[in-house]
């Protein structure tokens, strides 16, 4: 069986997520083709009908913003990564985005009609498609991640000139209103000099330097990646909206606490009070105090820790998401 993941470069972690399914795929001993297309097309998607699919291609697989664009004689598989068309997304949202966002729900409609079958990155983003576009018949596979290559490791915090008296938190992805950038200043202010946020660019370059107590390390390489979440004390993801945080999933396998919001899909990631804390959205306080109080307890972090990398052991690695897309492509060959 010949997989092709076909999709537009988007920045992001939906990148991150198909270079890591086709690299299981290929592990699995089936033959995937990874192909990303230039950011043009997410605005002009009648370029994708140009661009040749490899020959004795079996399955077409794309995400829903473009995956109609490429739909050529093989059955296509459409992942649903996020649904931006989400009402309560409407406050973050720049002028830009609402016009950009009004032209992809036409292109997801496209894609939505063109597919064979239609995937699900959780039960939120299930129930967000179904109010959106009243699609009922998504499948839900969870994203997962390589427990082999996230996992906990001992990081000497001196090799990354860094002080051992405070208390590190670590933001990864992209400084977005959508992640709760806009909330960082905030927190970081309240929380004081005992604490120091590190963050990274992600995929796109930006600017952090409104956030107090923090550091920028840039652009990091996956290993560097890595580094970063064993290095910290605490991973926090503030954002709105999120289809299944990748790097939610990403600090849990190395064994850390999460302190996120009782929104979108982190339920279903992050058990409150268990692998770390889940207070209301855009609960500032609510975020210091948990942070605080995950700061003064070394043991509770640790706890916390093991049950969340357990959880990712349990239900959210690589090799479970590949196989379950597998076993789905095999029902639209065979």
């Amino acid at each position: 069986m010949k997989i092709t993941i076909k999709q537009v470069r988007g920045g992001s972690g939906t990148d991150v997520w198909a270079e890591n399914l086709c690299r299981g795929i290929n592990s699995q001993g089936y033959q995937c083709t990874l192909d990303l297309q230039p950011v043009l097309y997410q605005f002009f998607p009648v370029l994708g009908r140009f661009s040749a699919n490899p020959e004795n291609s079996d399955i077409l697989h794309g995400n829903s913003w473009n995956a109609f664009a490429f739909k050529k004689d093989q059955p296509l598989v459409v992942t649903e990564h996020l649904v931006v068309h989400d009402p309560a997304y409407n406050p973050y949202r720049t002028l830009q985005q609402k016009v950009f966002h009004r032209w992809i729900y036409r292109c997801e409609r496209k894609s939505l009609d063109a597919a064979d079958a239609v995937v699900c990155v959780s039960e939120d983003t299930r129930t967000k498609l179904e109010a959106a576009f009243g699609y009922l018949d998504a499948h839900i596979i969870h994203n997962g991640v390589d427990t082999e290559l996230f996992k906990p490791t001992e990081i000497n915090l001196k090799t990354w000139n860094l002080p051992e008296n405070k208390t590190v938190l670590l933001f990864a992805g992209n400084l977005s209103r959508r992640k709760g950038a806009d909330l960082l200043p905030a927190i970081m202010k309240q929380l004081g000099d005992d604490f120091i946020l590190l963050t990274t660019s992600g995929n796109r370059d930006q600017s952090q330097n409104s956030i107090p107590h923090s550091r920028d390390l840039e652009h990091l390489d996956l290993h560097q990646l890595i580094d970063a979440y064993n290095m910290c004390d605490i991973f926090i993801l503030p954002s709105r909206l999120e289809g299944l945080s990748l790097s939610t999933l990403e600090a849990m396998a190395c064994g850390k606490p999460v302190v996120a919001f009782n929104c979108s899909s982190f339920p279903e990631l992050v058990i409150d009070g268990e692998g770390g804390f889940l207070p209301e959205k855009n609960d500032v306080n609510g975020v210091v105090e948990r942070i605080r109080y995950l700061a003064e307890d070394r043991e509770l972090r640790e706890r916390m820790g093991l049950f969340n990398r357990k959880r990712v052991m349990e239900l959210f690695t690589l090799e479970k998401m590949v196989n379950n897309y597998i076993e789905l492509y095999r029902t639209l060959v065979y």
